[in-house]
């Protein structure tokens, strides 16, 4: 009856004595036998609390909250202790009851809500609750790594995938959702270009608070010229709001919904379970304990996972369905996509951004390290000379200008020294580029580049320098144009010459 020491041998001798007294064996220990060790069953005692004051008690504690009961007197929060219930019901039953069996019935029924329950249903203050927000007054951004599997990379070794979420807070509609191997700058400004191109704003100012992570500080760069190019007195305006440091508070509602990313990773192994590798136990710290799971390998690749459209699923399954939110206290119910259409639908006037609008975008994703623009308006970078061919008014002719800058091909994209300082212009290496590109973005070239292409695709050696400084003299890519085609049949016959030399 897992009794030790002297509660074993006094129990022991009890049962003992029963016997010789009766000669039957005593039925708790058959119970005991069964596996039931509840003390006061094995010692044949009654319980503490018989049905009908089981039935009374909880009936006075759910009337005593509800003005308008009449199974008990309303009383009001602070005076609803267990005490007070206490002394009405020896009262009322003309005998004594425990009151620690009262106590734990409380926690058994869950009855401390009722204990608590606020005299009436104006919003009190409650701690520790997720605050309601307007919608798009808040959108956040952060990513999770998946726990449970792990899939090839470009080099074929394992690792785990990294979902980037974004997420309007006062609706929860969740805009974009995709998977990357890290939580880099260009991954992150992939996302919000697609969350700018796909989403209609209104017309008012815009919190939006990224992670504090690496690769999302970038962010502050586009949506400083996302405000200089777009934003209006009164109207649009996108204002950065970082979380702070380790406070994964400042995006709760987002982290929360980690909880069910997590659950889809399952869904994703069961879709891929004739991929399967094998599974290998893993360590993680929970709340720091330490925990051992079990991890999956699949055999696939991140754009096979991509393919499989699962994520996509996984996003309008979140949007679509009904989920119960906690907004002050309480829990309410709401589709993240019905209240986002119903906000949408009562705005007179809203904002889309085009591809065109927003795709120049993609130049802050490169790393950034510091550089110097001459009096010349030359940058001079990897033992090479650049010339600015794009924003060159903005540099000075008496002092070199301090700047950052992203290496790109055989360009230099130039910006200002801030952490969100704009694009400011590019610059073009005197030596065309010659190397593998690591990521390549489509964005419009800029014109003595288009005059670079035109003549080199008509079989001309091009001396970037002495094209450079004639494009600063004002020959624009049409006047290239016009002067090939006023002196072309000359460059063919040079070019014939030169084929039979």
């Amino acid at each position: 009856m897992n009794k030790t020491g002297s509660a074993r041998r006094r129990a022991k001798k009890y049962y003992k004595d029963q016997y010789r007294k009766t000669g039957i064996i005593p039925r708790p220990l058959f119970l005991a036998g069964k596996g039931v060790m509840e003390g006061r069953k094995c010692s044949g005692r009654p319980r503490s609390l018989d049905e009908a004051v089981k039935i009374r008690f909880i009936e006075m504690v759910k009337s005593s909250c509800d003005p308008l009961s009449p199974g008990f007197i309303f009383i009001t929060r602070k005076a609803r202790t267990i005490k007070n219930y206490h002394y009405w019901l020896e009262q009322e039953f003309c005998r004594s009851i425990s009151l620690q069996a009262l106590r734990r019935l409380v926690k058994s029924e869950n009855l401390k809500v009722y204990l608590e329950k606020p005299d009436t249903d104006e919003d009190i203050p409650v701690k520790h609750t997720f605050k309601s927000e307007p919608v798009f007054a808040l959108i956040q951004i952060d990513g999770c790594r998946f726990r449970y599997l792990r899939i090839r990379n470009e080099n074929g070794n394992w690792q785990a995938p990294q979902a980037i979420e974004i997420f309007d807070t006062g609706s929860r509609h969740m805009f974009d959702l995709d998977a990357w191997f890290e939580e880099t700058s260009m991954n992150s400004l992939e996302l919000f270009i697609r969350f700018l191109q796909g989403t209609e704003f209104p017309l008012d100012t815009i919190c939006i608070r990224p992670d504090n992570a690496k690769g999302f500080l970038n962010l502050k760069r586009p949506i400083n010229a996302l405000n200089t190019a777009h934003s209006t007195p009164g109207g649009f305006f996108m204002k950065s709001d970082f979380s702070r440091i380790h406070s994964p508070k400042d995006k709760a509602h987002l982290e929360s919904t980690h909880r069910s990313l997590h659950n889809f990773e399952i869904r994703v192994i069961k879709a891929f379970e004739d991929r399967i590798v094998k599974t290998v136990p893993t360590t993680i710290f929970n709340q720091g304990k330490k925990e051992t799971i079990t991890v999956t390998l699949l055999d696939i690749t991140l754009q096979d996972l991509r393919n499989s459209g699962l994520i996509q699923e996984y996003r309008n399954e979140h949007n679509r369905n009904k989920h119960h939110f906690s907004e002050n206290g309480r829990i309410e119910a709401w589709v993240p996509e019905q209240k986002m259409d119903r906000f949408l639908s009562e705005q007179t006037v809203t904002l889309t951004f085009s591809p065109g609008q927003v795709q120049e975008y993609m130049k802050y994703g490169f790393d950034k390290i510091k550089a110097t623009v001459s009096t010349k308006r030359t940058i001079r970078h990897a033992r090479q000379d650049y010339f600015v061919t794009t924003g060159a008014e903005l540099f000075s002719r008496h002092k070199s200008t301090p700047v950052k800058i992203s290496s790109y091909k055989d360009k230099l994209y130039i910006f200002e020294p801030g952490e969100d300082g704009v694009l400011l212009g590019e610059a073009l290496a005197c030596q065309p580029f010659d190397g593998p590109v690591t990521r390549d973005i489509h964005t419009q070239p800029d014109e003595i580049s288009q005059m670079i292409d035109f003549l080199e695709q008509r079989s001309m050696i091009v001396d970037r320098p002495a094209l450079i400084e004639i494009y600063y003299r004002g020959i624009d890519l049409k006047q290239a144009k016009t002067i090939y085609m006023q002196h072309q049949q000359r460059y063919d016959t040079y070019i014939d010459h030169r084929s039979l030399i």
